[in-house]
């Protein structure tokens, strides 16, 4: 785990949220996003500890300067280990709520969306397993999510499937102007868009860069576009020329079990490694499994 990204929780806060855990309600959604009186009960939490007002502190440091990698993993097994898991899963959506407004995107998911491993789909699809490259989540919309989260609830029992990720302004940066020219044009397709709540409207075509301040707008990229699209096209061999530079940018590192990595969309992209060999013959119930959510920055517009 790179040190910069590493947030533990220290003793004192953890023992704070497992005696507030009992007390905490379900969480309640408005329109896909956390109800207002979901938020000023789990607000109550944070208030009522110097703990966690130093922790989203730090998140904030990590997460929201733009001259950071905008990603930070915290370590979240201490409450994994003394509380039922759903209880965990309410007390680590409050944690969230205090980032941002948590979003329940996918309508015919709950608010945490569970990610198994499936042998059976594209193995470069998130619940896949194989290599899941570089991109953003829910890249086809006006408002893709400010940020995406991954909780790791279960590790590859086989080792492998690290997750990676690139500070992707910095990877633009690197580009030459006629590369950048051709990513803001509106020619860039990637998957369907339905049954979605809170992320605007279709985008489909897009650009992937949209001339936005950083902290408005996204690099709207993900490299599973990329074998669709003609390989001679001017626009594709730019869109390659970005992959190749978040690659050279991207940092790794495995999420064990309780690792909560969490991503700012307008400034990291993610990405993962292929889980290890022989997933055939590890039980479907012992697979890897991670639970997502996204988060919509509190202010912020539907």
């Amino acid at each position: 785990m790179p040190e910069e990204f590493r947030v533990p929780l220290l003793p004192a806060l953890t023992e704070h949220l497992v005696s507030a855990a009992p007390e905490l309600p379900e969480p309640q959604l408005d329109e896909g996003l956390l109800s207002a009186d979901s938020i000023t009960r789990y607000r109550q939490v944070l208030d009522a500890s110097p703990a966690a007002a130093d922790l989203l502190v730090q998140l904030r440091v990590l997460l929201d300067n733009p001259e950071g990698d905008g990603c930070a993993v915290v370590e979240t097994a201490p409450l994994l280990d003394a509380l039922p898991i759903d209880d965990a899963g309410r007390v680590i959506a409050a944690i969230l709520s205090w980032v941002g407004l948590p979003l329940r995107a996918f309508d015919r998911w709950p608010l945490w969306k569970p990610l198994g491993t499936n042998l059976r789909i594209d193995p470069m699809r998130a619940t896949g397993a194989g290599h899941n490259p570089m991109h953003m989540d829910i890249v086809n919309a006006t408002m893709p999510p400010d940020y995406s989260v991954l909780l790791c609830v279960r590790p590859d029992p086989r080792g492998e499937g690290h997750s990676l990720v690139s500070q992707v302004r910095r990877a633009v940066e690197r580009l030459d102007a006629k590369e950048r020219a051709l990513l803001a044009d509106e020619v860039f397709r990637d998957g369907v868009f339905y049954e979605l709540t809170g992320v605007g409207e279709e985008w489909n075509p897009f650009p992937i860069i949209d001339g936005k301040p950083v902290d408005e707008g996204f690099v709207r990229f993900t490299a599973k576009m990329l074998p669709e699209r003609d390989q001679e096209d001017p626009h594709t061999i730019a869109a390659r020329a970005l992959d190749r530079e978040l690659i050279a940018g991207q940092k790794r590192f495995r999420l064990e079990r309780g690792d909560m990595v969490i991503v700012n969309q307008h400034l990291c992209m993610h990405g993962r490694e292929p889980l290890g060999a022989g997933q055939e013959t590890v039980p479907e119930g012992k697979r890897r499994l991670l639970w997502q959510m996204f988060l919509r920055s509190a202010g912020t517009a539907q």
